[in-house]
């Protein structure tokens, strides 16, 4: 999955972007309970670890497996 791809979802789900410091962005929920940072590289894809850290930072207030949406 790539950079684009997470952050279109995260905007979609109503998640907004709080802050970047240089190729690292923060990003929280509607909720503003949970966060998580993307680090933005663009035309590569996210290691799957870091993807499923993603989701995991996210899960609790977005729900299970709200990356596959």
């Amino acid at each position: 999955m790539t950079v684009r791809e997470v952050i279109r979802r995260l905007v979609a789900l109503g998640c907004t972007k709080t802050r970047q410091t240089g190729s690292h962005s923060r990003w929280v929920t509607p909720c503003g309970k949970c966060r998580t940072t993307v680090a933005i590289h663009e035309g590569h894809d996210i290691a799957r670890g870091t993807l499923r850290a993603i989701e995991k930072d996210l899960e609790p207030c977005l729900g299970p497996k709200w990356l596959l949406g």
